[in-house]
Formats: structure tokens, sequence, C-alpha cells
């Protein structure tokens, strides 16, 4: 009896433990050039995105004109980030198969009045509903004339639901975004199905039924 009872406990416990969840990090740093992204470590990218590699570090060979403490390479905002800047709203979109969920954070530099939005959707392609919206970014410019982008702030964001995409739109080249950390979710859910609960209640409800029959 002590044994069935235990057998149950265990499959109680099983159907109310979640499964684990996990993390995508994207920090760009197997970059070796410039280039446009498409699909990278699990993720794709469509239209106006980056990666881009610094130049301003003397540990780095690359294009992008940023510096940033233990790294060389990121991601930016760009129609064409081997050419001068242009002062037209440009966007990109990130796709992650599966989504993501709970939360979503980065570290970002911007430049001043760069007019920066980024779009949570529970949508592929920056389509549906919107999950989350953040406006503002911005930043103070370098004080080196040679560098464009010194200055970097982290951030994160909550939302509720599963997001299957991103949407990043701003002025052209006046953002760079690198450590993008997305939790994904659990291959069973993250919560435990109510008839497994149900069914783990009632065989613990009958083996402490059976327990004291027998003790009388």
């Amino acid at each position: 009896m002590r044994a069935t009872s235990k057998l149950l406990a265990l499959a109680f416990a099983s159907a109310l433990q979640p499964a684990m969840a996990g993390v995508v990090f994207l920090n760009f740093e197997d970059l070796t050039d410039t280039a446009k992204l498409g699909a990278y470590d699990g993720v794709t990218f469509s239209n106006d995105a980056w990666g881009v590699t610094s130049k301003a570090r003397p540990d780095c060979t690359g294009f992008g004109s940023f510096v940033r403490a233990g790294s060389c390479g990121a991601l930016e905002l760009a129609l064409d980030a081997r050419a001068n800047p242009g002062q037209t709203t440009q966007s990109f979109v990130m796709d992650l198969a599966g989504g993501f969920i709970t939360e979503f954070s980065f570290v970002y530099s911007a430049r001043p009045g760069s007019n920066v939005t980024i779009q949570l959707f529970d949508g592929a392609g920056g389509a549906g509903n919107e999950l989350q919206n953040l406006t503002g970014l911005t930043e103070a410019g370098c004080a080196t004339p040679t560098v464009r982008f010194c200055n970097w702030t982290a951030m994160s964001t909550k939302f509720n639901g599963v997001a299957l995409s991103l949407k990043v739109t701003g002025l052209d080249q006046s953002l760079f975004m690198d450590d993008l950390r997305f939790i994904t979710p659990a291959s069973g859910g993250n919560l435990p199905e109510p008839a497994s609960i149900a069914l783990a209640l009632g065989g613990l409800g009958a083996a402490a039924w059976t327990r004291r029959r027998a003790a009388r």
C-alpha cells in the first residue's frame, strides 16, 4: 500500500511540474563580416537587419562605427550598413519558430532623434495582435567624433502571451542592438494540463481512502 501511495505521489508531482523553458541568446560574436542577416542561430531576419562587426576597437576588424566593451559584433537597423546613413525610416522583423514568452531583454545604442519603435506580435512576420510596444529608445551622441555609437543601455520588457515575431522601426542606421535574450516555451507548455491535475488528485484521494479503510 505504501508503494502504491508513493507512486501516486510521484505521478502527482510529475503532472504539476512545468517543463523547463529554453533560452535563445544572440550576441553576434561569431560574425566575421558586415552583411545583411537572413537565418541566424534559429532566428529569421527580414528586411533591414544587418550583422555588423566593429571597426572602432583595435581588437576588432570590421566596418561598424561602434564601441562596446567585450563585443565585436552587433545587430544594426540599416538599409545598407556599408553605405552612408540616410534620412529614411527603415524596419526589420525577427521571427522565432515556436515563439518566445514572458520576457525579452537586450542592450542597445541609439542616435538622438532615432524614433525607434520595437513591437512584439503574436503572429509571424510582424503581424497579428500587438503584445508589447517599446518607444523612445534614444541616447546621447559619442564624445569621440570618429565613433557614432558608444553609449549602451540594458532594457527588459515583460508581456503576456506567446510572441512569434518582433518588429524594429526607426531612422536608417540609428540603432544597434546586442545580447538579445528570448525565453522560448517549453515543449509541453508552461502549465500542466487540467486533466493531468484532476487525474493525479483523484489518484491521491483514492490512495488516502484505501489507507483509511485498511487501518480500521
